[in-house]
């Protein structure tokens, strides 16, 4: 069945594969010879390179799993050991919305590896096709095929007559080709085993974060596939046509350096190599980001009573120091809330501060975040100051502490004057005394000139 899944993707190959070739004759020459064999390599490094945008996105994907498992490990540890529909169903859905929020998912760093493969195992399968092609006996899921694709009979036995070292494509170990043979399959099956115990070497002990326990199963697990893999290369490699011997030389050269690009460039967070690259970039951002910045706080202590000349100030340190950060990696697609004023600022305590991450992508999800998580609590003050509309009992209770308050003030007032305060009597009784009093004053008033008459 995996043949007939194969077979289209072989095809592909194998076009592709005499492409190659006929680009390479133009230099080399036609028919067997070193054509073939160089374009085997080419053949390689094409299908490497076209896979190697699936081949980031893998590493950007786990970069980012292993970001989130902290607050991973706390939503297991709240469910831990809850078994109810409910609670596996919360968990789910907590979970895929932490995966939403950091934008990843343990299927993102998969799916990249399980592209590739079919490419892999197609490259391989053209390769391994070309000696039962010669010899007539190619089949596919049991059913006799006479060519794959552009590579005939003819064309697999013009193959398989070009040699390195004197040993035909099309040839193992076991075919007796010789000293000088023998020393071609020792020599390929050694660098094929070296670059791959390097290249996993490098990955262990400069690109994993360092595990301080040696009895840790990951730990263990970890020097066994370091010396298990080569070994199991140089059984399979006794087994490998030559053909396939230089398919895998190139390819274990290519891992080797992907590897060694990937420890400098985008090494795994917390591991030695991404401490060395946080250091080495934060020694070349400060090179020129220290005096900089000096600099503008300088121009900005001059301008401070100025909301327009410092607001332009900003924004012209911004388009400048924008410039510079960009061309040292670091992120600049700042949250659109953000002021040029705030932006600043960030590159400023980038300049002043200890890196603990590199400022590159999954830095900027962090200030995003720390952003929306701010607008959200200045929203929230906001609504706690706004003047809210006073329930019945509310308006009740105002108005007792507003009589209270008159009541006070009245007795202060009474002491004042010498006089004895009305402790019991409310502001309305007190009002009504005193009007009660100016009345019966007008009216003694209106008596007396009554009582002279008589």
């Amino acid at each position: 069945m995996w043949e007939k899944v194969l077979h289209p993707f072989a095809v592909a190959i194998a076009w592709l594969w005499v492409k190659i070739h006929d680009v390479l004759s133009l230099v080399v020459g036609s028919g067997s010879g070193i054509g073939w064999v160089l374009s085997i390599v080419v053949l390689t490094l094409i299908v490497r390179l076209l896979i190697l945008p699936l081949f980031l996105k893998q590493i950007k994907s786990t970069r980012g799993m292993q970001a989130v498992q902290p607050e991973l490990q706390k939503i297991q540890a709240k469910y831990k050991g809850k078994t109810d529909t409910v609670s596996r169903q919360k968990m789910a859905e907590e979970t895929q919305a932490l995966y939403k929020k950091h934008g990843t998912s343990p299927f993102a760093s998969c799916l990249p590896l399980l592209v590739q493969m079919p490419i892999l195992f197609a490259l391989y399968r053209a390769i391994f096709a070309i000696k039962p092609l010669m010899e007539g006996t190619y089949t596919i899921g049991g059913t006799p095929y006479e060519s794959l694709g552009p590579i005939t009979k003819a064309v697999a036995t013009e193959i398989d007559g070009s040699t390195v070292l004197g040993v035909p494509l099309s040839h193992t170990i076991r075919d007796g080709d010789g000293g000088l043979g023998l020393f071609a399959f020792v020599i390929m099956i050694i660098l094929m085993v070296v670059m791959q115990f390097l290249s996993i070497r490098l990955s262990m002990t400069k690109n994993m974060p360092p595990q301080t326990d040696p009895n840790n199963p990951m730990v263990r697990s970890q020097k066994m596939m370091m010396y298990l893999m080569p070994a199991m290369f140089i059984f399979t490699g006794l087994a490998f046509q030559m053909g396939l011997l230089v398919y895998m030389v190139t390819t274990t050269a290519w891992s080797w350096g992907q590897s060694v690009w990937t420890v400098k460039v985008m090494p795994t967070p917390g591991a030695p190599a991404y401490k060395e690259l946080v250091a080495k970039r934060q020694r070349a951002y400060r090179e020129w980001a220290k005096p900089f910045f000096m600099d503008y706080d300088r121009e900005r202590a001059l301008v401070a009573d100025s909301p327009e000349a410092l607001e332009e100030l900003n924004v012209r340190t911004l388009a400048e120091v924008q410039g510079k950060a960009k061309g040292q990696k670091v992120a600049s697609d700042f949250p659109e809330a953000m002021g040029p004023g705030e932006r600043v600022t960030v590159y400023r305590n980038l300049a002043n501060q200890e890196w603990t991450v590199l400022p590159d992508e999954m830095w900027m999800r962090g200030v995003k975040r720390a952003t929306e998580k701010s607008q959200i609590q200045r929203s929230h003050q906001a609504t706690r100051e706004q003047p809210r509309k006073l329930s019945r009992e509310q308006r009740r209770q105002q108005a007792l502490r507003e009589q209270e308050e008159a009541r006070q003030a009245e007795r202060r007032e009474a002491r004042k004057h010498g006089a004895k305060p009305a402790s019991n009597l409310t502001p309305e009784e007190i009002e009504r005394r005193r009007q009660e009093r100016r009345q019966a004053r007008r009216n003694q008033g209106r008596k007396k000139p009554n009582s002279s008459q008589e």
